[in-house]
């Protein structure tokens, strides 16, 4: 499985999730324009690679899922601490499976919806009600992007239609001396690679 694992080619914010055996160690921010953290991406990926001792690695599909799963990790990281065990004595810590929607494997690059797609998403949001999430289950997107795509569908606001009525009731304009006030607008710290603590630096 480590085998499939490959740098990702996008660059810009970039958030990983290092995991070892069933249970999460660390949630990490990186920004891949930097050189430092694409050489400690590099260097981990490769790492995981040689190792056998089960630590592996996957990437959040956006700051949303990064943001849950860091949380997670927290309250992991707490339950194992605290020496909490279940029934058959294992560290009673939040296993990976809870990341699933998450996550995906490092260095997946989803196609881009075609249009098509994109219609079906915004039928079944209006006629069947789906919710975000589970659009973006469905289709393999992040929730970002179903939001996108869903903003996509807002109607343009056309301008109001009234009726001419000629006669007493008509719509007069205001007077030239009344005044109608118009609204008014609307770390990177260095690196640092512990395979031991399988982590970076800033988290």
């Amino acid at each position: 499985m480590n085998t499939l694992i490959k740098m990702p080619k996008k660059r810009g914010p970039f958030w990983i999730l290092i995991f070892r055996g069933d249970y999460p160690t660390r949630a990490v921010e990186l920004n891949l324009n930097r050189e430092s953290d694409r050489d400690y991406l590099e260097e981990f990926i490769e790492f995981i690679k040689e190792d056998e001792t089960g630590w592996g690695i996957a990437q959040f599909r956006d700051e949303d899922c990064y943001r849950k799963g860091r949380r997670l990790v927290g309250q992991s990281s707490q339950l194992i601490r605290s020496g909490c065990v279940d029934a058959c004595g294992y560290p009673k810590g939040i296993r990976i499976g809870r990341f699933q929607k998450l996550v995906q494997f490092l260095g997946y690059e989803a196609l881009p919806l075609t249009e098509g797609q994109k219609k079906a998403i915004r039928e079944e949001r209006q006629f069947l009600g789906n919710s975000v999430p589970k659009l973006a289950n469905d289709w393999d997107v992040s929730e970002s992007h179903i939001r996108a795509v869903l903003k996509e569908d807002k109607p343009p606001v056309s301008p109001s239609q009234k009726p001419i009525n000629i006669g007493v009731s008509e719509l007069k304009p205001p007077a030239p001396s009344r005044v109608v006030p118009q609204a008014q607008g609307l770390a990177h710290e260095g690196r640092c690679f512990d395979a031991d603590a399988g982590g970076h630096s800033h988290e």
